[in-house]
């Protein structure tokens, strides 16, 4: 009997191999071997294993070069159709349900409104079965058995338990929710916090691979953040690091939706600085709980054209962030600390009053080579980061089930 990975060095190869195709597409042997400092030999026998199991395929021969040395070069490339996984993710009456292929791209996704205050722990299994079934089934052909499901969920989750403690867009807490799903579906379940999905799939890209140490801070309706360490995410006893959002800006201050007074997102995020601006200013008509997109360009746009109120509000937003990073910079001296989400539009309008505030806050020597830098928002990276977990997470599960089959 062959065997995918026959040990653990094997293994481990193995799955480096998958990662770096899964990162940046067909490669040839030669290149997987440099990328991941694995002998020529090896890789071939990977590959060959990986070839005969469906995992990989080979594409055609790069066209012979006139003048060019040696035999063009076969790229090798991830199967799509060797697994199927489903990315969920719940924020404040929304579900969007994005089902992935086996080399971590999006296949099919549909987003539904739902009244998610109203929902028990089991009416929530009910939509979300309801919901992937329907996604894994939109796509032509037979529907797979998916091999894993990550469900992504603002606010603060134990993923070590599978546990939901509490979310902004739920009345209900300290509710298991992988296990239920998992027995439904009869694949693994992974419960992550939304930020630490972003985090992971920046963390994949190469303009980041000189950040091993890296704070991932998402601004949008809530402020979230993810912590790396060495290259692996910093979850705490119970899977509620890093959650900057509710660490305190103002004690006794606004409202923050935890129901706590003081929090930073209760002067950073989208709905606190709508709830500030929408009684003083000109804005778009809509929910003050949950501002749209328009609402909040608007804002932006107010506070770039020097209206006095919308750029007051954003100074306090940046003051308030400003602190929080200097915080994690104090504690954690990351190598970078990055800006993310749709919150990002209003970064520049922030940025003065934030600097300001780091400055305040930190001698020079506590900053030292730590950098602050923002990633564009142009589209919802949470789905895709959380397929690309719940693919890490159920690949050695795939090899072992090739090899038994």
């Amino acid at each position: 009997m062959t065997s995918l990975a026959p040990d653990a060095v094997r293994q481990d190869n193995t799955l480096a191999i998958l990662g770096a195709l899964r990162a940046r597409g067909p490669m040839a042997r030669v290149d997987l071997g440099a990328v991941n400092g694995i002998s020529s030999a090896t890789v071939t026998a990977i590959t060959a294993e990986l070839l005969r199991h469906g995992l990989v395929t080979e594409l055609p021969a790069e066209p012979h070069r006139p003048g060019g040395r040696g035999r063009p070069k076969t790229l090798i490339r991830l199967e799509p159709e060797a697994a199927r996984v489903v990315c969920v993710k719940l924020s404040l009456n929304e579900v969007q349900v994005v089902v992935g292929d086996f080399t971590g791209q999006v296949r099919h996704a549909e987003t539904r409104s739902l009244t998610t205050a109203s929902l028990t722990p089991e009416a929530l299994c009910d939509v979300l079965e309801e919901r992937v079934r329907a996604a894994a089934s939109a796509l032509p052909g037979e529907p797979p058995r998916l091999g894993g499901i990550c469900l992504a969920v603002q606010g603060v989750v134990s993923p070590t338990s599978g546990t939901l403690v509490w979310s902004p867009a739920l009345r209900f807490r300290n509710a298991p929710l992988a296990a239920p799903l998992a027995e439904r579906f009869g694949c693994p379940v992974l419960l992550e916090n939304d930020a630490n999905c972003i985090a992971s799939m920046l963390a994949r890209q190469p303009a980041y691979a000189d950040a091993p140490n890296l704070a991932v801070i998402m601004l949008g309706y809530g402020i979230g953040m993810s912590v790396r360490i060495e290259g692996k995410p910093f979850l705490g006893t119970g899977g509620s690091a890093a959650e900057i959002g509710h660490s305190k800006f103002e004690p006794g201050g606004a409202l923050c939706a935890c129901g706590r007074r003081g929090c930073i997102e209760a002067y950073a995020s989208d709905y606190a600085l709508y709830r500030e601006a929408h009684a003083l200013l000109p804005l778009p008509p809509g929910d003050s709980a949950h501002p749209s997109e328009e609402q909040m360009q608007a804002l932006v746009r107010l506070a770039e054209q020097g209206d006095p109120v919308a750029r007051q509000i954003y100074h306090k937003a940046g003051r308030a962030l400003g602190y929080g990073i200097a915080n994690v910079l104090a504690l954690f001296n990351p190598d970078l600390v990055l800006l993310t989400g749709s919150g990002v539009r209003g970064y520049a309008a922030m940025r003065p009053a934030l600097e300001a505030a780091i400055d305040e806050a930190l001698v020079p020597e506590l900053v030292g080579a730590s950098r602050l830098a923002t990633h564009h928002w142009d589209r919802d990276m949470t789905c895709l980061g959380g397929i690309g977990m719940i693919l890490e997470a159920t690949d050695p599960a795939l090899l072992a089930g090739k090899l038994q089959a």
